[in-house]
């Protein structure tokens, strides 16, 4: 399920009480979805990475984010406070002096919400236990009184195809240095993403970093600019984690649904929300025309009968340093599916 996938197996077979993960393009919130964990991808800074091994270390433009996962809620929101609440600011000068705002967490979880409704990202449309799970979580929080909007996609695909540039920008260099110090061969789909192309240069960056913050730029003035029909700001967005269930390895090709709020640097929470249910979820897909490759893909791995059990997972999404208002709202979403 992603980097952190080893710490979603332990957590999920209660190896631990909770797990940290780091999250540069869903590598929290994937694991979490595929074995049924709650796991959060804060903003990039707002947990200390001071001592924490990462890959392409140096790297600024999409900086990863180390994360808490969970087997529930109530854990989640009790490490979030408790890592925040020890001022990491303290010792890393790179967090922000941000301290814990439980008035935020509290008013979250009890007033009306407004949410923005994204279950297709305009690329790769989910699987049909998903929809169905997302289509009745949404029904019960306009039920419970929340207003929803649907979310606009216009700006997925360009913040996706800016991410995936950032990837290879160093024309692998870090990855080969890696590997050349543990003396192993490259495993072929890392041999590949090393060798898509030469380094860019000094310049070719700039270039790509000023589309990564026109991208960013543009993404949160849609946010802000969205209303509701009743007028309300868009407090969170409820989306996909995957557009699958767990998958063979080797099988996963497209993460739009996390590594999108990767690039705008959002706060996200995966979190369970039911299982694939070969009843409910063995519809017929020969119908559906895909739009890509991507999706046709996709569309190819879908079997009720083996994902029968599988676990689901949606995201709930709040801007940048938005834990508490995401946690928040958490709340009142686990009131609805434990209902």
């Amino acid at each position: 399920g992603g980097s952190s996938g080893g710490e979603a197996a332990m957590l999920a077979l209660h190896g631990s009480l909770i797990g940290f993960g780091t999250d540069i393009g869903g590598s929290i919130r994937m694991p979490a979805h595929m074995n049924g964990l709650w796991g959060l991808k804060p903003t990039s800074n707002r947990m200390s990475y001071r001592g924490v091994t990462v890959s392409t270390d140096g790297q600024q433009h999409v900086p990863s984010s180390v994360g808490p996962m969970t087997r529930s809620l109530s854990s989640m929101v009790t490490i979030t406070k408790a890592i925040v609440d020890a001022e990491p600011w303290s010792a890393d000068a790179q967090c922000p002096r941000f301290p814990w705002r439980n008035d935020c967490l509290e008013e979250y979880s009890t007033r009306p919400l407004t949410i923005g409704l994204m279950l297709d990202d305009g690329v790769v449309k989910v699987h049909p236990p998903i929809e169905r799970l997302f289509r009745e979580l949404a029904a019960k929080l306009q039920e419970a009184g929340h207003d929803v909007v649907q979310w606009d996609v216009g700006l997925n695909a360009q913040c996706v195809e800016i991410m995936d540039a950032y990837y290879t920008a160093d024309g692998g260099e870090d990855i080969k240095q890696a590997v050349g110090e543990g003396g192993e061969p490259f495993i072929p789909h890392v041999k590949a993403l090393v060798e898509r192309g030469p380094a860019i240069s000094v310049y070719e960056y700039w270039k790509l970093n000023r589309r990564k913050v026109a991208a960013q730029q543009a993404y949160h003035e849609m946010w802000n600019n969205a209303r509701s029909s009743k007028g309300q700001p868009i407090d969170i967005i409820l989306t996909p984690t995957m557009a699958h269930t767990s998958l063979p390895h080797r099988k996963c090709r497209w993460v739009g649904y996390t590594k999108l709020f990767n690039l705008v640097d959002y706060t996200a929470l995966s979190f369970p929300v039911g299982r694939v249910s070969k009843t409910l979820d063995s519809a017929g897909t020969d119908d559906y025309v895909p739009r890509n490759a991507y999706d046709a893909w996709n569309w190819a791995q879908y079997d009720s009968e083996s994902m029968d059990g599988h676990h689901v997972g949606l995201q709930l999404v709040g801007q940048r340093y938005d834990e508490e208002k995401v946690l928040g709202a958490a709340l009142q979403v686990e009131k609805l599916l434990n209902g």
